[in-house]
C-alpha cells in the first residue's frame, strides 16, 4: 500500500517504523518484542499518538478551510450569473439602441438624398437660366453694342453670375 504524506511531515516515515514493529510482533510474537526495547516502543507509541492528534487538527484545520472556499465559490458562482444576466441587459439595451439609431441614420439619409435632388435639380434649372440669360444679354448687346442699358444689363448679368458661381462652390466644397 502506497501512503501520501498530506501535511509535509515526517510522520509518514514513523508510521512505517511502527507498522514494522507490529510485523515483527505478530510475526514472532514475544521474540519479536525481545529484539525492540519495550521503552522505545512506549515512547514511539507515545510520540505517534501526539503526532496523530496533530494529524488530526491538521486534517480538521484543512477540512474547515475547504468548507469555507466551497461557500466562496458558491458565492463567486452567484455573482457571476448575476454579473451575466447584467451583460446580457446591457447588449439587448445596446442592441435596442443601435437599431434605434440606423433607423434615424435611415431617414436622415433619406431626407439629405431628397434635399440633394431638390438641389440638382435647382442647379440645373438655375444653369439653363443662366445660359439663357447670357444669350438674351448677347443679343442685347449685339443690337445696342454701345447703350447704357446695355452696359447696365452686362454689369447687372456679371454680378449675377459671380453669385452664382459662388453659391456653385460653396455646394460643391471649393
Amino acid at each position: 500500500m502506497r501512503g501520501v504524506d498530506r501535511f509535509n511531515t515526517k510522520q509518514f516515515y514513523r508510521a512505517h517504523r511502527n507498522s514494522k514493529i507490529i510485523y515483527h510482533f505478530s510475526k514472532y510474537g514475544s521474540k519479536g518484542l525481545s529484539k525492540v526495547n519495550p521503552t522505545l516502543v512506549f515512547i514511539d507509541a507515545v510520540v505517534s499518538l501526539g503526532e496523530m492528534f496533530v494529524s488530526y487538527a491538521n486534517y480538521r484545520e484543512v477540512k474547515e478551510q475547504n468548507i469555507q472556499l466551497e461557500i466562496e465559490i458558491r458565492t463567486l458562482k452567484k455573482e457571476l450569473a448575476n454579473f451575466k444576466k447584467s451583460l446580457e441587459l446591457e447588449d439587448r439595451k445596446l442592441q435596442e439602441m443601435i437599431k434605434y439609431n440606423e433607423t434615424i441614420l435611415e431617414k436622415k439619409i433619406k431626407e439629405n438624398q431628397q434635399i440633394s435632388r431638390m438641389l440638382d435639380i435647382n442647379y440645373n434649372q438655375a444653369k439653363k437660366y443662366f445660359l439663357m440669360m447670357k444669350n438674351e444679354v448677347t443679343k442685347y448687346q449685339s443690337k445696342f453694342p454701345h447703350s447704357k442699358e446695355s452696359k447696365e444689363i452686362t454689369k447687372q448679368y456679371n454680378v449675377a453670375l459671380t453669385s452664382y458661381i459662388q453659391t456653385t462652390l460653396v455646394v460643391i466644397g471649393g
